[in-house]
């Protein structure tokens, strides 16, 4: 889908409220120039009512503003279809719980609409195999929220080693660490801590760096992995406040990911996923013949690790200066939206691929032997 000016895409927005990630981080481009004359947010969801009204009422207001002509968000509550169904709605975009993915694209794949899903796009690599397998059935196009391929110093990463100055990739160290599902967790957040509910560490920023990774330097195609749980339990916080609410839940996933094994180009890899750590870090080391591209995060301190990490990129040594201009990665994946740059985001068959060396992953850990993709 391609859009323009003389006609936007009409956005439905399931799971837009007036706060949270929807609305901080993945919303807010598509209320300013350029992308306000390129989408048009037409209705939105939520679980009730009020806030439904609340979310039309201040995104009217946005929508007023950036195009200057005075525009109705409508409301919706309760069943995706109701908003699926609604005849102006071009494109729908899931944002909700993991733990609603499969309902929420059910009802939307039913309809017949376009839709833009979050990551991880169900729970474990079943879910995600029936949502695509059904998206796929109806013809619907598809895109997933893989945002980080469109960071800057992704974007640069990714230039360099099209250009080919690397010369033939022959390995690649990767590792990022993560303050979260550890010994705290935001009582928004709670669900994460049960493997069942598909959002653990190799879950979501494990699926997250390997979409990454393979985006950049191809497929995998075997896998060796570890993996260990040394946060047993985690205390939960009242985001608003910052203080322990006095409840404490078991962490069940794993808190470190250590996996080797070879790419289909025949390089060879290990990443480190780890989490329940007092600092964040992101360290990526690209070998190829010819030189080395390396992405370091000089001060790691008080960010999640790989969502908000601004490594450094040094290419045989030198450093490269990144672009500061249109650094917001979410605005760079509606542009390539809009402009049909398909090659450039994710859709659900990429996704599902990830879940396969996700599934992997976890298998080899369990069994203790390496498997073949």
């Amino acid at each position: 889908m391609v859009a323009s000016e003389s006609k936007p895409i009409r956005l439905g927005f399931i799971g837009l409220s007036t706060s949270g990630w929807a609305s901080t981080a993945l919303a807010p481009p598509l209320f300013q120039k350029p992308l306000s004359s390129r989408y048009s947010v037409v209705a939105v969801s939520t679980t009730r009512p009020e806030s439904a009204e609340a979310s039309a009422a201040k995104y009217s207001e946005l929508v007023s503003k950036a195009t200057g002509t005075k525009a109705t968000i409508k409301p919706y509550h309760g069943s995706a279809e109701h908003i699926a169904a609604d005849k102006d709605v071009d494109m729908v975009i899931v944002s909700v719980k993991v733990l609603h993915h499969k309902e929420v694209a059910t009802k939307v794949i039913d309809a017949g609409k376009d839709f833009f899903i979050e990551w991880p796009a169900g729970r474990k690599l079943a879910e995600t195999k029936e949502i695509y397998e059904a998206a796929k059935k109806v013809g619907v196009k598809t895109v997933v929220g893989f945002q980080m391929r469109f960071a800057n110093f992704a974007l640069e990463a990714k230039s360099v080693i099209d250009s080919g100055k690397l010369g033939k990739i022959v390995s690649s160290t990767f590792m990022v660490s993560s303050k979260f599902w550890g010994h705290t967790t935001p009582d928004f957040a709670k669900y994460v801590l049960e493997p069942s509910n598909g959002a653990t560490l190799l879950d979501i920023l494990g699926g997250h760096a390997l979409d990454l990774f393979t985006h950049l330097l191809g497929p995998i195609s075997s896998v060796s992995a570890v993996t260990k749980n040394q946060v047993q339990s985690s205390a939960v916080v009242d985001l608003s406040s910052g203080k322990p609410t006095g409840e404490v839940l078991p962490q069940n996933g794993p808190t470190q990911v250590c996996v080797s094994g070879l790419l289909k180009s025949g390089a060879a890899f290990n990443v480190h996923f780890q989490s329940g750590v007092k600092e964040s870090d992101f360290q990526w080391i690209i070998q190829g013949e010819n030189c080395s591209l390396r992405l370091i995060d000089p001060e790691p301190a008080g960010k999640r690790g790989f969502f908000d990490a601004t490594p450094e990129v040094f290419l045989d040594g030198q450093k490269v200066e990144l672009s500061t201009q249109d650094v917001n990665p979410s605005k760079l994946l509606w542009e390539a939206i809009a402009n049909g740059k398909e090659e450039s985001f994710a859709n659900l068959e990429q996704a599902l691929k990830v879940k396969e060396v996700l599934d992997a992953i976890t298998q080899s850990a369990n069994e203790g032997r390496r498997i073949d993709l």
